[in-house]
């Protein structure tokens, strides 16, 4: 069993994050809704005192993004009619969605003293009234955990065949030692809390805990644990030349375990840059500099000999096609160097990308959409030297294809459950390397 590789498929079926339970999204209009935008406007010009034409225009332009727009006719409904509660949680879900916390809270407290409040709209109005009250504190926690069940083709990694290589000669490995077929629980989360540091100054502490646990049913060898802290400055920067870049400079503590016992634990620095390019397209590229310091232990007695330093980069860009498709694409760039081994020294280039697709709920005629997610992912590893130990001719390289489709049933918005499978292949030049590993993943998120 490779133990980089157990991690690496450790980390790659973390569901964490899926999507914000309550967050604003960027828009992008078609030709058709910008058509459905403007015949709206006309009928409202012509009815101004309409509340059924009111309400159809600020439905559409809150779809286009022209929330000040639906604000508008809302508010003009109110006019007409004070007693309309839905309105008036819809009113208070836009000013939220705009970052005017102080006016939603207002409305949503008003809606909640209606006589005539319909259940559905009294929950809505209570979730956004708790997360106004909590975004209008300087100090805030937020999280989310998922709890599921996974099973593996090859839980411990290992390779197809018992024929391997060492000291440059074919040799058998023990039949416990191939891939073996497993169910495990799964276990991921993070907690995270902003401080924001004053009124006047958009800048704010953020720092998160993250955690990832799975317990094999047959399988020990397989057990992962991860803990991982990162905590550091958010702030705006280049104001008056770019519309939208974040910088955030942290450090970061972690540790891992595998087979419930001490790999290795590590400490660092990065830098993660966020930027809007257009009103469909953003950017987050993050650099790492990483200590990581293994010791010895009687799984592994030689484990030190890892013990170096890693330096990482990656990008993402997200474009939103339209309300519906969002594309993802993203590169990585890893280097690892050791402290005396130059054998286990290697450069890594990895690609990807995927898409999620948002659609109306099919069973249960729920107003929370369902969504699916393709990702894909290519990595390619050059070690330095070849390892003596494995075959001192061969200077090992392996490609990585990693793939994974997810579907996410919301409950409500805060509880998700999920169903996961993937696949991933290592194709290397050396077969003590080599494995195929298929998964499935159910379980459950749940934000707060």
């Amino acid at each position: 069993m490779s133990v980089f590789a157990l991690l690496a498929a450790a980390l790659s079926a973390t569901i964490v994050g899926v999507r914000p339970a309550i967050a604003q999204q960027t828009q992008a209009v078609s030709p058709e809704l910008e058509a459905e935008y403007d015949a709206a406007f006309q009928e409202m010009l012509k009815n101004p005192s309409d509340l059924d034409v009111l309400f159809k225009f600020a439905t559409i332009a809150s779809k286009t993004g022209d929330l000040e727009g639906a604000i508008s006719a809302l508010e003009r409904m109110l006019l007409v009619d004070p007693d309309l509660p839905r309105v008036r949680l819809e009113l208070g879900v836009l000013y939220y969605r705009l970052g005017s916390f102080e006016v939603a809270r207002s409305y949503f407290e008003v809606t909640l003293k209606s006589a005539s409040l319909p259940p559905d709209v009294k929950a809505r109005a209570e979730q956004f009234l708790a997360e106004s009250e909590k975004r209008l504190t300087k100090s805030r926690f937020t999280g989310e955990i998922f709890a599921g069940m996974r099973y593996q083709s090859n839980a411990n990694l290992g390779p197809p065949t018992s024929s391997v290589r060492l000291f440059g000669q074919t040799a058998n490995l023990n039949q416990t030692a191939l891939g073996t077929a497993d169910w495990g629980a799964v276990t991921s989360g993070f907690l995270r809390h902003i401080y924001d540091l004053g009124q006047n100054n958009p800048a704010q502490l953020e720092t998160q805990l993250s955690g990832y646990l799975n317990r094999q049913f047959q399988i020990q060898a397989a057990n992962v644990s991860i803990l991982d802290l990162t905590s550091g400055p958010r702030f705006k920067a280049f104001n008056g030349i770019f519309e939208d870049v974040t910088l955030k400079p942290f450090g970061t503590v972690g540790y891992i375990w595998v087979n419930d016992v001490p790999y290795y634990g590590s400490f660092g620095s990065g830098l993660e840059v966020g930027t809007l390019l257009s009103d469909k397209l953003r950017n987050t590229t993050n650099f790492v500099w990483r200590r990581q310091m293994y010791q010895n232990t009687w799984y592994i007695p030689t484990n030190n000999q890892f013990t170096g330093v890693e330096y990482s980069a990656n990008s993402t860009f997200q474009y939103a096609v339209n309300q519906a498709v969002m594309l993802y694409a993203n590169g990585n760039l890893q280097r690892y160097q050791t402290d005396s081994t130059p054998w286990q020294n290697y450069m890594l280039y990895g690609v990807g990308g995927g898409m999620s697709f948002s659609f109306t709920d099919p069973l249960f005629k729920s107003e929370l959409p369902w969504s699916i997610s393709l990702f894909g992912n290519v990595q390619w590893w050059y070690y330095d030297q070849p390892d003596a130990v494995v075959d001192p001719t061969v200077t090992r390289q392996q490609i990585d294809t990693i793939l994974n489709l997810t579907l996410s049933i919301p409950f409500d918005q805060r509880t998700m459950f999920t169903v996961s499978g993937g696949r991933f292949v290592r194709s290397s030049d050396i077969p003590n390397y080599a494995f195929t590993n298929n998964s499935a993943l159910i379980g459950v998120t749940w934000r707060f």
